[in-house]
């Protein structure tokens, strides 16, 4: 098989995917389908939360900064420039259990390119947090981002002691009607690169169509941490 699955997220990292790639979106009204499959998972294995997070990028053409900047009202935007780039990141916003940033990065001064981030999360799971935070990310995929943005969610949990790592496994590809398109098996370490039709967006790669990885790391501490995700592509800025 060519597909070489290259790196797996965790909260707080996310690794590029530098290769020749195809993306498949449908944007509408945000749903959030995504997360709320994720963390159904995470309260059927009666796994710990430890939080969850939504990122979403797009690179675009702009031509008036301080106009576009005037569309994210209720962001306080602090601008940092260098001899590489300009950008402007907002301090984290804490509403309602809720964290919330923004990132612009100017990658071409000639072009007036930019690259646009914006990162949702919270380590709350009620009815209320999670109705937030889809109004919230629909409200800024309106006003910030195309249909040509990148929408990339994740789910980390953990567990005392060791899990079943084959009962797990079947347990999602049975919920999500996931096919395994590449797996890594190590001492503590397992991953596995799938798809399921019952998400929207997709990568493909090599002609392999994938929309989902999952890893569990056994041995950390006491613990075994389970990260579910969607795939994304960021270059580095």
């Amino acid at each position: 098989m060519k597909y070489l699955f290259l790196c797996f997220f965790t909260i707080s990292s996310i690794v590029a995917i530098q290769l020749p790639h195809q993306f498949s979106t449908n944007h509408s009204e945000y749903t959030g389908s995504e997360l709320d499959d994720m963390i159904e998972i995470i309260d059927e294995q009666q796994l710990n939360l430890s939080n969850w997070q939504t990122t979403i990028k797009e690179t675009q053409k702009i031509n008036d900064i301080s106009s576009f900047k005037k569309k994210l009202k209720g962001y306080q935007l602090n601008m940092v420039e260098n001899d590489s780039n300009i950008k402007y990141q907002s301090n984290t916003q804490e509403r309602g259990g809720i964290n919330e940033t923004v990132l612009i990065v100017r990658t071409s001064s000639e072009k007036n390119t930019y690259k646009i981030i914006y990162t949702i999360s919270s380590t709350d799971t009620t009815t209320e947090v999670l109705d937030i935070y889809k109004n919230r990310v629909d409200s800024i995929t309106k006003v910030l981002f195309t249909e040509n943005a990148q929408i990339f969610s994740c789910v980390e949990a953990w567990k005392s002691g060791i899990i079943d790592i084959v009962c797990f496994i079947e347990f999602v590809k049975k919920s999500l009607d996931m096919t395994i398109i590449d797996e890594i098996k190590d001492s503590h370490f397992y991953s596995w690169t799938g798809f399921t039709p019952e998400w929207d967006e997709s990568l493909i790669q090599d002609t392999e169509e994938f929309n989902i990885q999952i890893a569990v790391r056994e041995g950390i501490g006491d613990r075994t941490t389970v990260t579910i995700g969607t795939p994304i592509l960021i270059n580095e800025y």
